[in-house]
């Protein structure tokens, strides 16, 4: 019987003055089984600053020891839009080029059909946020997000490998998977700006909400129902409120919106739904059929 392959794995890591967070982190998933074929370290060059190009330095080295041989590093500087390299992340341009790079990475990666490991332990915290808000749009269930726990003799010694007894983890950090809802991979071919990708996730994620709500609506709800719920929903209105614009009972109205509370949480398979959550469950409905009207 033939052995297939490991699926080949990419790590992308985010570098700041710590060198050690990217080779810990890659030793750590080797020694885990995980077959690395290439490292994508995204990195600011600064000149002025020693610990930032230090670290960059002795990262380039540590790519060239035997213990890595057959893993592929790059390494890419946060530029703008005409090509040169930040010094920081600390100005919104710089950060929104560390967000763009790092969706980049992370989409070509998946367009290879490797798995992806994304550390976010090194740099500035604003890239870290960044890289989640990536593995939101981008990941799917195999990949992992990462941040590296050090301390003890190996954060102080700077070694850059750990050794057995070292106070140092990887720790996996879950992120809410927009894939699992309204999966984006179809459009990676497409899409290669994470702006352009997050509007037409929330489009798709709209559109599924708008559907939900319309089949619950016009299908699940009687007709009695739906004009209370369509009273509750669009002007809010209150029970005895909407007793009077119906012309009903408050009681017979507090029994139709009970009713559609119990069949809204049916349906959306949620522990409990009252007034307020209804509310916001149904409104895109209420909203975009009433543009359609307007149009």
């Amino acid at each position: 019987m033939e052995v297939s392959a490991p699926k080949t794995s990419t790590l992308i890591a985010t570098l700041g003055t710590e060198p050690q967070v990217v080779t810990a982190t890659l030793d750590i998933l080797r020694n885990q089984g995980e077959h690395i074929g290439s490292v994508e370290v995204v990195h600011t060059v600064a000149p002025s600053n020693p610990p930032i190009q230090n670290a960059l330095s002795i990262l380039q080295q540590a790519a060239q020891e035997t213990l890595y041989t057959g893993i592929q590093f790059t390494f890419h500087p946060i530029c703008d839009p005409s090509g040169k390299p930040y010094q920081d992340v600390e100005s919104e341009p710089a950060s929104l080029a560390a967000f763009k790079l790092l969706f980049r990475l992370v989409r070509r990666a998946k367009l290879q059909q490797e798995k992806v490991h994304l550390c976010i332990a090194g740099g500035r915290k604003v890239t870290s946020i960044f890289g989640m808000a990536v593995a939101q749009l981008l990941f799917n269930e195999e990949d992992c997000l990462w941040h590296l726990y050090s301390g003890g003799d190996f954060l102080t010694s700077k070694r850059l490998h750990p050794q057995v007894g070292d106070e140092v983890h990887l720790l996996r950090i879950p992120v809410a998977l927009w894939s699992s809802v309204s999966p984006i991979l179809l459009d990676l071919a497409r899409v290669d700006d994470p702006f352009e990708a997050y509007q037409r996730q929330r489009s798709s994620k709209l559109r599924e909400e708008y559907q939900q709500a319309k089949v619950f609506i016009e299908h699940v709800l009687s007709k009695s129902e739906r004009q209370a719920v369509a009273l509750l929903v669009q002007e809010m209105l209150s029970d005895e409120e909407i007793a009077q614009r119906l012309c009903k009972s408050k009681r017979t109205v507090e029994q139709q919106l009970r009713a559609a509370y119990r069949k809204a949480k049916d349906t959306y398979q949620v522990e409990e739904v009252g007034r307020v959550h209804l509310i916001s469950l149904l409104k895109i409905y209420y909203t975009l059929e009433g543009q359609t009207e307007r149009g």
